[in-house]
């Protein structure tokens, strides 16, 4: 082996290990710009703005002082009272009046010996005066003590529009003792309080 090719193998070793560096720096190069080009792009929409609201149920009566006990008077066996009230809806979506009674109580059985009549129409019921009522619809008639207490088992069911000026309707309400109710029943009372509530369904 001559002096001439000892001296040309070193430079051949280096030129090939030079070309692998150089050959992964061109597959990880690319792959950089990649995931750079991809990390860069964004968009979106324009924005919405949105409100979300509820419509309204509001429910008013005639009884001039809110939280006043009426009392329809002592009754004898036989005699009837009478007592009207108007009811108003302000709401503006559609919704179902129901008419029934909460806080149901009574002393010597006096609840089992009186008959109310309820009837829904228009007219009258400015503090329980019932002049000008005029009734329409169906009554409802039930004793004390079986008189619903929930709007599900609710009475005189009133379908409202939602309507922008207000709708209206009247209610009398007659109580009637029964002509044979017996004398333990004498110095009895009967409470009660009639809630007209308003559902969406």
């Amino acid at each position: 082996m001559g002096v001439a090719q000892l001296l040309r193998r070193p430079p051949r070793r280096v030129r090939r290990w030079s070309l692998v560096p150089g050959a992964v720096a061109l597959l990880v190069v690319p792959g950089l710009v990649w995931q750079s080009s991809y990390a860069g792009f964004s968009d979106s929409t324009a924005p919405l703005a949105a409100t979300v609201g509820t419509g309204q149920l509001l429910l008013s009566n005639s009884v001039s002082v809110v939280g006043t006990a009426v009392s329809l008077g002592e009754l004898l066996p036989g005699r009837t009272s009478a007592y009207c009230i108007a009811v108003t809806s302000t709401g503006t979506v559609p919704a179902e009046v129901r008419l029934y009674g909460r806080g149901m109580s009574a002393t010597k059985a006096l609840d089992s010996a009186v008959q109310l009549s309820w009837v829904a129409g228009t007219g009258g019921g400015t503090d329980g005066d019932c002049t000008g009522f005029v009734p329409s619809g169906p009554t409802s008639d039930t004793t004390f003590s079986s008189f619903p207490t929930s709007w599900a088992t609710g009475v005189l069911p009133w379908t409202l529009t939602g309507g922008a000026g207000g709708e209206d309707r009247s209610y009398r309400l007659t109580c009637t003792a029964d002509p044979d109710a017996p004398v333990s029943t004498k110095g009895g009372t009967a409470t009660a309080t009639f809630v007209w509530e308003a559902r969406t369904r």
